[in-house]
Formats: structure tokens, C-alpha cells, sequence
């Protein structure tokens, strides 16, 4: 499936593209800056956002209403 990229304010000052995460089971997931990595089989609820450069790794759980600030390395 292709992502839609949009430009995002993260935090409020900070202006990148970004997409909306779409969950392994077809569900809408957070906000995600185009330069983030995540690992595909990752569930991230649609109220999180994932700052530039941000990375999580296999076996991360990230709960609702979470950001993941910008360079972050979670897993």
C-alpha cells in the first residue's frame, strides 16, 4: 500500500512530512514523520505520533497518546 505524505507540525514548531500509520490489522495508527523507522508489525494507536528520525525496534509496545520525540531509539 503507498502512504500519503503531508507536512506535520510535531510539537508545535517543528514542520516535517509525514504519513498516517496503518496497523497490521488494517486500523488507522498514528502519525509518523517520513524519516522515522518503525518495524512493520508494530501496532501504534492512531493518538500517538513519531517525531523525525525516531526509531523503534522489534518488540516495542507503545501505548495511546504517546510521543516519540525527535532521534528517540525505543525498543
Amino acid at each position: 500500500m503507498s502512504k500519503t505524505y503531508f507536512t506535520h507540525r510535531f510539537g508545535g514548531w517543528r514542520t516535517a512530512e509525514a504519513f498516517r500509520w496503518t496497523n497490521p490489522d488494517g486500523s488507522e495508527g498514528g502519525i509518523v514523520a517520513k524519516t522515522a523507522s518503525l518495524p512493520e508489525k508494530l501496532m501504534l494507536p492512531a493518538d500517538c505520533v513519531v517525531w523525525p528520525d525516531a526509531e523503534i525496534t522489534d518488540g516495542a509496545s507503545i501505548g495511546g497518546r504517546a510521543s516519540i520525540g525527535y532521534g528517540a531509539s525505543i525498543g
